[in-house]
């Protein structure tokens, strides 16, 4: 299908994905839920209930907008006080948090972020850096930018708790006295969350269960109802739009390649006529 059509494998598994989610949020697929519906696994192991599904699903009568939640400053502070009162490691939590509204990368992406991301040899953040091909879900290099104040409290404490645990230790003066490609992240275990290969031989499919659970259990304690981390990258969207970015800049920083995936994963929002009118002059 992405050969007679001239798009990539990634495009079309993406848009499977998306009627097969929507087929489980709104028809009954037996033994699938909306979550299963996101692995191409679980799919072909219920083809046939989700043709079935298929099959008597009615069209829309008319064509609707996409509803999609977008975060504002307010509600992701109040969720970050929430996370602080509520985890049993706070300093980690919340830099994981502020780390997914701050540069709108995919969890995966950042389990794998190394300290030598984050820091320069002399511990100062960088606030260019790169997204690594061999940390990027795409396998493309792509700038990451660490230009958040929020962000910055949040790792700064964090990395001196590391530091005080001896967890992840290099060479004094250099790096914060961090190992440079030790994991910026560590999971509970005191290692870097791990990362295990899937799929079909020759794939480079990963997945990573602990950054999801993780992530889950940080929005659940934030109590952002209907919130997840695809969610957090709308945000990201959306602020960039905000700030006159095109597709093109938004498809680069959260590392999608074609401006017509970008339109539509990342839909620019149109403000209503009662946004647009007020104070003209």
């Amino acid at each position: 299908m992405a050969a007679a059509h001239d798009v990539t494998r990634t495009a079309v598994e993406r848009r499977i994905k998306t009627v097969a989610i929507h087929l489980a949020g709104i028809a009954s697929v037996d033994g699938l839920n909306i979550n299963g519906a996101a692995f191409v696994r679980r799919l072909r192991l219920h083809r046939e209930a989700l043709h079935t599904a298929l099959e008597s699903l009615e069209p829309p009568a008319a064509a609707t907008a996409r509803s999609i939640r977008i975060l504002n400053e307010d509600e992701i502070a109040a969720g970050a006080q929430r996370i602080r009162r509520r985890s049993q490691q706070p300093l980690e939590d919340l830099a994981l948090y502020y780390m997914l509204f701050a540069i709108g990368a995919r969890p995966l992406e950042i389990a794998r972020l190394e300290v030598q991301d984050y820091l320069d040899v002399t511990g100062s953040v960088r606030r260019l850096s790169l997204m690594r091909a061999e940390v990027a879900i795409t396998c493309r290099a792509r700038p990451l930018y660490f230009r958040s104040g929020r962000l910055d409290d949040a790792l700064d404490a964090y990395l001196a708790e590391r530091v005080r645990r001896r967890a992840g230790l290099g060479v004094e003066g250099q790096f914060r006295g961090l190992d440079p490609s030790s994991r910026l992240f560590l999971s509970s275990s005191g290692r870097g969350f791990e990362i295990v290969p899937y799929g079909e031989a020759g794939q480079r499919r990963f997945r990573c269960r602990g950054i999801q659970e993780t992530y889950r259990k940080l929005l659940r304690y934030a109590e952002l109802d209907s919130v997840t981390a695809l969610t957090a990258r709308h945000t990201v969207a959306d602020r960039l739009y905000t700030r006159g970015a095109d597709e093109l800049q938004v498809g680069l920083l959260l590392g999608i390649a074609e401006r017509s995936a970008v339109r539509e994963q990342f839909p620019r929002r149109q403000p209503t006529l009662d946004e647009l009118t007020r104070d003209l002059v």
